[in-house]
């Protein structure tokens, strides 16, 4: 089934509506330069970020995220957070849409499709690695990424759309086009890789949080590497817990 020309004015209209709605209070409260803050806020997380914090605990991103919600609860009685986890793109609609007054992804860039209705706030950066076992030191030269990846091929995310755009670039500066094994969560993927059977690619934040002497990792040296974690919202989105969730984070961080 697909919607009618009329169906899609109504998608259209109603999406308005409802961020209209949505930012009734805020938008009068920051004409007016009224000094009360607002109690609720909807958080949205990219996948990514979940999956490539969650294993390596003292990086997790989930704790200081957490901890600085409950900073502001403790001196803003009723603050009410929501969150919810998104594909990458259903987090950009639910911004762009107003559903979602704070997203935060995992990105190959400083900015979001590089749309000039958001502002970004680069809050960790990483480089994304070569992760494979060997019981004897390796070299960390290109030649040994290359040797790798076609003697063992990869195990990757089977959802991680994004992030498959940006390994493929690794890829393709460093001139391999290994085999390609797809898994569908993280523990299969870190499993498969400490037995040998295959390599991977994680930040150097999840790989040392792996705690694995028996696994190395080697560098790709190209920026297509670099890999960040940003905070995105709306220019015109003046929900003020927004900037406090921001500066508690940073602190956490």
């Amino acid at each position: 089934m697909e919607l009618t020309d009329a169906g899609r004015t109504m998608q259209r209209l109603s999406k308005n509506l409802l961020y209209s709605a949505e930012k009734l209070v805020p938008e009068v409260r920051h004409t007016a330069q009224v000094d009360t803050y607002d109690r609720e806020i909807f958080i949205g997380l990219d996948y990514s970020v979940e999956l490539s914090y969650h294993i390596s605990s003292h990086m997790s991103f989930r704790v200081p995220l957490t901890d600085a919600v409950s900073q502001i609860g403790k001196n803003l009685p009723g603050m009410s957070p929501t969150f919810g986890m998104f594909e990458h793109e259903q987090l950009v609609r639910a911004l762009d849409m107003g559903t979602v007054d704070l997203g935060f992804f995992l990105h190959h860039d400083k900015a979001i499709s590089g749309n000039r209705e958001y502002l970004a706030q680069i809050l960790r950066q990483d480089e994304m690695v070569l992760v494979l076992r060997s019981d004897e030191d390796l070299e960390d030269t290109l030649d040994n990424v290359r040797n790798t990846l076609n003697n063992r091929g990869l195990i990757l995310l089977e959802r991680e759309t994004k992030g498959m755009g940006q390994i493929m670039r690794m890829l393709n500066a460093v001139g391999v086009e290994p085999r390609i094994r797809f898994c569908e969560n993280r523990m299969t993927m870190i499993l498969t890789t400490e037995c040998g059977d295959c390599a991977t690619v994680l930040p150097i934040a999840v790989f040392n949080g792996l705690n694995n002497p028996a696994l190395k990792y080697l560098r790709f040296r190209t920026p297509y590497a670099t890999r960040y974690l940003l905070a995105v919202w709306r220019k015109d989105n003046h929900n003020t817990l927004i900037q406090l969730v921001l500066q508690n984070l940073t602190e956490h961080l």
